[in-house]
């Protein structure tokens, strides 16, 4: 007898042996317990869940001896026929390869006739999304209303290829992945039965490959058996299905935490070494990250898929990361991941990347730098204070040394000539005689913060040239600066007047357009006054509202600090305008007459 693959030998043959899509078989047992079947099913999913296996089962029900019931025997001649393809009340077609609207025909013709055994004749299609747009249409009529013995099931992995019109006329189901737990504990019960050894390190293995699909994971089983014999170990399932060990992907994140370059470089040498593609391990390493992250978190650790031994390992790694790195890791992975597809060299540009995440900065959290610039600011607050003290002592000397004070050839001459106002003390000047030139010491109090001890002492012998104080160091008032005067005249604003137009424009493009055609026409002390080409009062409260933008642009011009009044176009302007308006309209009555004229010579009828 020839040999039968896992996949196929431990089928599901009842709704109670499929695993991991409750939500499926309790609808479909309830839909016979109410004798509420559908016409027309539609189950859609990935791959190796269970959809083709279910409508068989689903079939097997619906044509089962004395009725249909969901708690058939499997073993019955026709449940057997059935399963084997070989019953002619079920028709099962693939969409592949009978995707026309040919194909379809037939099915409606042959759906028509009564069943020859069972209860049903049912039509199963697998891979439905492939069948043709023309086909879909001629099905439509008969899947909306069958015969009453007639019954539809359709399966797919690609839903969104079929039409709603479709869908829209079926019962809908989706299947789910398989979890990793449902799968070990299926495989757990097959290598039983199977007489097979095992430990659980390798399951985990093969579940997690598997990837939710059931079938890869009982073909994955049957390569795993062919290699190990009765045995199943963690080692050999790793060379079986070169898998990369879980040590490797601990070895590369730690060559990363530790800046280890040449540890890094090692374990990219292993990766390549498994001759697993540059794909996969950008993958693996990104689970790996991910195993990480959650085991940082309380809950998280739960979700961890895989034994406590390795849970362990995770927890204990995971301490010496911060969440923020991990994160920022995963984020340059998951942007070269979409590249190394298409790279000539992707073991390159995973090397590229593997030294750019060595190179990153570990991050620093907000509250760690808004702590240090506020261990700073105290520092400072405190250094200024000090300065403060000096400055201090350093005015209280200056100004309480009048000329009665100081030696005979000092001489203190005050800017200001009221001393109950020191706050308007701008310059201190000290004439020194030529024999003590080599005791001037200059400070210039607003470069320098500090001033040492040693410029003055209390017996003020040493003598200063020259002190500018700083703004503010006296009081906490601003100083007025008076802007100096400058005459400027009429022809030279005329010359820069378009340069002022073009400015304006720069920065307000529809105040230009108003002073495109303006003219400057007079100077009147601080003012300049111009005329726009516009009698509109809208113009001029348009200019008026942007004054302060128009002053700012006169100033950097022209280089004074200077304003402008506008005028309104003149009436000789608007005289012309008038008469250009009463010229057209003259221009309009010739040509009514030249137009009478045509139209009475031709005997002509004017069309409007």
């Amino acid at each position: 007898m020839s040999y039968k693959v896992l996949s196929l030998k431990w089928r599901p043959q009842t709704f109670d042996d499929i695993v991991g899509q409750d939500h499926v078989t309790k609808t479909l047992i309830n839909a016979f317990k109410l004798d509420r079947v559908a016409q027309g099913y539609m189950f859609t999913g990935p791959r190796g869940v269970g959809k083709t296996t279910t409508a068989r089962i689903l079939s097997r029900a619906l044509n089962a001896e004395g009725g249909a019931k969901y708690d058939f025997d499997p073993t019955s001649n026709l449940s057997l026929e059935i399963a084997e393809g070989r019953a002619l009340d079920v028709l099962e077609i693939d969409g592949a390869s009978n995707r026309g609207i040919e194909e379809i025909r037939n099915l409606r013709e042959q759906i028509k006739f009564a069943p020859m055994v069972g209860n049903y004749k049912v039509i199963i299609i697998d891979e439905v999304h492939m069948l043709t747009n023309p086909a879909f249409n001629a099905l439509l009529r008969t899947l909306e209303e069958p015969p009453a013995h007639g019954k539809f099931i359709f399966c797919t992995t690609d839903i969104h290829k079929v039409p709603a019109t479709i869908i829209s006329r079926c019962q809908r189901f989706d299947f789910n992945r398989i979890s990793t737990d449902t799968i070990i504990s299926r495989i757990n019960f097959i290598l039983d039965k199977e007489s097979v050894s095992y430990d659980l390190d390798s399951l985990q293995i093969i579940a997690r490959k598997a990837d939710g699909s059931m079938r890869d994971a009982l073909s994955i089983l049957d390569q795993v058996i062919s290699f190990c014999g009765s045995e199943i170990n963690y080692d050999k399932t790793v060379i079986a299905l070169g898998v990369i060990p879980t040590d490797l992907y601990f070895d590369y994140t730690n060559a990363l935490l530790s800046k280890n370059g040449g540890e890094l470089l090692s374990s990219l040498n292993k990766f390549l070494s498994f001759g697993v593609p540059a794909e996969e391990v950008v993958n693996g390493i990104s689970n790996h990250i991910k195993s990480l992250l959650y085991a940082q978190i309380d809950k998280g650790k739960d979700l961890l898929d895989m034994n406590q031994e390795n849970k362990k390992k995770y927890i204990v790694h995971s301490s010496n990361w911060d969440n923020r790195d991990l994160l920022r890791c995963t984020q340059v992975l998951m942007d070269v991941s979409s590249h190394i597809r298409r790279s000539d060299d992707p073991y390159l540009l995973l090397e590229f990347t593997s030294l750019k995440l060595l190179e990153m900065d570990k991050s620093v959290s907000i509250e760690s730098l808004l702590a240090s610039t506020s261990n700073e600011s105290d520092e400072d607050s405190l250094s200024n204070n000090t300065n403060e003290e000096r400055i201090e002592k350093v005015q209280e000397i200056v100004v309480k040394n009048d000329d009665t004070n100081l030696p005979e050839n000092v001489r203190v001459d005050e800017k200001s000539n009221d001393k109950n106002k020191r706050e308007d003390i701008s310059e201190v000047e000290i004439e020194v005689s030529s024999d003590k030139k080599d005791e001037v010491k200059n400070i210039d109090i607003i470069d320098q913060k500090v001033l040492s001890d040693s410029i003055v002492e209390e017996n003020s012998e040493t003598i200063i040239e020259n002190i500018k104080p700083k703004e503010n160091y006296f009081d906490n008032e601003s100083k007025t600066v008076t802007k100096t005067s400058k005459k400027i005249d009429l022809k030279t604003i005329k010359e820069k007047w378009q340069i002022f137009i073009d400015s304006v424009h720069i920065k307000k493009p529809s105040i230009a357009s108003i002073l495109d055609k303006s003219e400057p026409i007079e100077v009147s002390g601080p003012d300049i006054v111009f005329e726009i080409n516009s009698t509109l009062d809208f113009h001029v409260s348009m200019i008026e509202k942007n004054r302060d933008i128009i002053n700012e642009i006169l100033s950097e011009e022209y280089g004074i600090g200077t304003s402008f009044k506008v005028l309104k176009g003149s009436e000789k302007n608007n005289k012309s305008s008038v008469e250009q308006v009463l010229t057209d309209s003259t221009d309009s009555e010739q040509d009514e007459k030249v137009r009478d004229k045509v139209v009475d010579l031709f005997d002509g009828e004017i069309l409007t």
